[in-house]
């Protein structure tokens, strides 16, 4: 039962790896509509680990670098956090510091829903409640900015 338990862990590792941007884009998105019902600390967990996730592919499968290796530089980038997986997208595109690329006020925000989310994970905390629009929004911010970069988002929009 416990090596099944391991396994599982380790295919579901394999394919965050192996998915492409797009795919785990959709992936994102899925999780995040059902996360929409989720409130306060759990939500925030939820943003900022899309970012990450996001951004650890896009650092994974960036331009020139061979699918057949993406595993292991999944396992290179796997410990990297939220912020400074964005700053080497940001990096690899050419694409500036991130408080230029995303707005300093975006940015900044970000960071500290970055901390925060850190904090929910590993110390148990909670976030205070006046803070969660204001951190959600930062996350959204940024998770958006990395899609439009990446020019992930091919859904038709209005025309206004």
């Amino acid at each position: 039962m416990h090596a099944d338990l391991h396994d599982h862990v380790d295919e579901l590792q394999r394919a965050c790896a192996l998915a492409t941007p797009a795919a785990r884009l959709r992936m994102i998105r899925q999780r995040l509509a059902s996360a929409h019902g989720e409130t306060g600390s759990m939500r925030l967990v939820t943003v900022v680990s899309a970012v990450e996730a996001l951004a650890r592919s896009l650092v994974v499968h960036s331009s020139g670098r061979p699918a057949s290796t993406a595993e292991m530089r999944h396992r290179q980038f796997r410990v990297s956090g939220p912020a400074e997986l964005v700053e080497e997208v940001l990096r690899l595109r050419d694409a500036g510091r991130p408080a230029a690329h995303f707005g300093a006020e975006h940015w900044s925000a970000f960071e500290v829903a970055v901390r925060h989310r850190d904090l929910v994970v590993h110390e148990c905390a909670t976030v205070d409640r006046d803070l969660n629009q204001y951190l959600f929004a930062a996350a959204e911010a940024v998770l958006d900015g990395l899609v439009e970069l990446a020019a992930l988002d091919t859904r038709p929009r209005a025309i206004t």
